[in-house]
């Protein structure tokens, strides 16, 4: 019974560290980014509405290729109640993103007044604004435009999803709106988390260091065990000696 058990630990560590390896590559690059530019960024900015308790720490902003302003707004973490849970999504988020650090964007694109960001269940929104009513698909929403140019915006999820409808028990975040530099850029892992699923790698480090364990442990059982190598070549080297 110990045995087994020592070896249950063994190749629980052994997927442990191999699926550390195979989530963590290096998302630190400048790959795509785009200096932010100050008068539009700063006209279209949305209003972001927040639960008590859980406003950004930062409100910062670059360029996008087609003519979009994104704006990346970032809280400590992501946390949905259960402990176990949250810290172990933490550690794989800090394998993937280099921090725990949630960052969620949203991109304006003035030349034709349109907004876009993630819904519920990670779906896409795009909406089109004039100066007074939001349309999303077949529904308008009035007054979710101020002055013409600042869209209101809700988070609606634990995980900091956005929403065009009014939520209740929200309020207008204070959060100082900065421009993103080349370094926090790269420091946030902005290239991999716009290009990279999450979902994907953690699957494919899963099946990865299952795959590795289960082939290492059984070679190296085959070849320790079944065939005696270990042994074998202890003898020849006492005999080379």
């Amino acid at each position: 019974m110990r045995r087994r058990a020592v070896l249950a630990v063994w190749l629980v560590l052994n997927f442990f560290v191999l699926f550390s390896l195979s989530l963590y590559e290096s998302g630190y690059t400048i790959r795509g980014y785009l200096p932010a530019y100050g008068e539009d960024a700063r006209e279209y900015a949305p209003l972001l509405y927040v639960p008590k308790g859980d406003t950004p720490q930062k409100a910062l902003y670059d360029l996008e290729k087609g003519g979009g302003i994104v704006y990346y707004y970032t809280w400590p973490t992501e946390n949905m109640g259960r402990p176990l849970i949250d810290r172990l999504y933490d550690y794989v988020r800090k394998l993937f993103y280099g921090s725990e650090i949630d960052i969620e964007p949203v991109t304006v694109y003035p030349e034709n007044r349109t907004i876009t960001f993630e819904s519920y269940g990670h779906g896409k929104v795009v909406a089109t604004f004039n100066e007074h009513t939001c349309h999303v698909g077949n529904e308008t929403i009035k007054g979710c435009v101020v002055n013409g140019t600042h869209v209101r915006i809700y988070v609606v999820t634990w995980n900091h999803a956005f929403s065009l409808f009014p939520a209740k028990d929200t309020a207008p975040a204070k959060v100082e709106l900065e421009p993103m530099s080349p370094f926090e850029y790269a420091h946030y892992a902005i290239f991999r988390r716009a290009n990279e699923s999450i979902r994907d790698a953690t699957l494919r480090a899963v099946l990865m260091a299952t795959a590795i364990t289960a082939l290492l442990n059984v070679t190296g059982y085959y070849l320790l065990v079944r065939r005696k190598w270990w042994e074998k070549l202890k003898e020849k080297l006492r005999k080379g000696s």
